[in-house]
């Protein structure tokens, strides 16, 4: 079946395809890099290494909020810390207190985050994939957001966001 990955998915079933699809070519995009490839840093300051470990706790706060839990609690800050921080503040702090775990810690980390993810996603049901945050009882202050929106912002859309940026990083290190 021929899917447009521009078209919102139509239910539960769906949302974990997109997750699982964008997920196994982020991880093909990384197969057999060395780990001085995964820690070298790029043009902009970030390693791949960088990236991974946003995206693990971008996955971290959106499974909080799947648990009906604030990002806050994902992201390992307090609600009024995340509160007051636009998204590059929030993506600053994470990527400082990040930058230095060591590159097995990292993926680690991020293989977590991940399982996790896929077990809250794994919960939803065709009826939850239609709500709003808000609909849905996620802790946000945006519960007007679609729950779906939220989802492919900070899963499948995200992986192919940062999959484009690690290619290029990888090219400018050659």
């Amino acid at each position: 079946m021929v899917t447009n990955d521009l078209a919102p998915p139509e239910n539960a079933a769906e949302v974990l395809e997109r997750v699982r699809a964008a997920w196994a070519s982020l991880e093909s995009a990384l197969a057999g890099l060395s780990e001085a490839q995964l820690t070298q840093l790029g043009p902009f300051g970030w390693s791949v290494k960088d990236h991974l470990t946003h995206i693990a706790a971008w996955e971290r706060g959106l499974t909080a909020l799947l648990r009906r839990r604030s990002a806050a609690v994902g992201f390992g800050i307090s609600p009024g810390e995340l509160a007051r921080l636009d998204i590059d503040q929030l993506n600053d702090v994470l990527f400082q207190r990040d930058k230095t775990l060591p590159l097995s810690a990292a993926l680690d980390s991020g293989r977590r985050a991940h399982a996790e993810l896929m077990e809250a996603l794994e919960t939803l049901s065709d009826e939850d994939v239609s709500k709003t945050l808000g609909e849905y009882g996620a802790e946000t202050p945006n519960p007007e957001k679609s729950l779906l929106q939220r989802i492919a912002a900070d899963s499948y859309a995200h992986y192919a966001e940062h999959q484009v940026w690690i290619g290029e990083l990888l090219s400018a290190l050659r």
